[in-house]
């Protein structure tokens, strides 16, 4: 992929040499939820084709790792996204959003793109609805997971964030 000329950051899928990369930019991501190294090496490998990074110096400052969901082939999940801490408050990760949904140009459709975000997570929520309204996307908000789901682990709830084009369009021919 081109780099982006203003913040001389590339992007590109990633490969199996950039995993323990991924999850170092996880672990140093809180609020996300860290998972073994050896899942960060599954996305930069099964399923490198739903995932981004971005990179600066020959160094990974943003990852957005997704897939298609199983139950609705057309809508693309976005299950993290990271921001080195050196590359935030620069639409780092509009950008990776935007470069994941463009990497999807040779599905034949791509309804909606979707994610779940906790309510104390605002920086998140921002992300996706300043993409939406970059973009002219509807922003529809559920509930998903409740912290019930979680037992007795410590999890806050989690709401459905789902971003489509207005006409339930293909958000391919709308973005691009």
């Amino acid at each position: 992929m081109e780099p982006d000329t203003k913040t001389a950051i590339s992007f590109r899928t990633p490969k199996i040499e950039d995993g323990l990369a991924i999850y170092s930019l996880i672990k140093r991501s809180p609020p996300l939820d860290l998972n073994s190294s050896y899942l960060y090496f599954l996305q930069a490998t099964h399923f490198a084709d739903t995932c981004v990074v971005a990179e600066k110096d020959n160094q990974i400052v943003g990852f957005v790792s997704g897939y298609f969901r199983p139950d609705k082939e057309d809508s693309l999940f976005v299950w993290q996204i990271a921001v080195s801490d050196t590359c935030r408050g620069q639409g780092l990760g509009r950008q990776l959003i935007y470069h994941l949904i463009r990497n999807q140009v040779h599905r034949p459709i791509v309804r909606d793109v979707c994610c779940t975000i906790s309510p104390s997570n605002t920086a998140s929520q921002n992300l996706f609805k300043s993409f939406a309204e970059q973009h002219g996307l509807i922003v529809e908000i559920t509930p998903f997971l409740e912290k019930t789901h979680f037992g007795s682990e410590e999890h806050e709830e989690e709401e459905l964030y789902t971003l489509r084009a207005a006409y339930k369009q293909n958000l391919i021919n709308t973005l691009f």
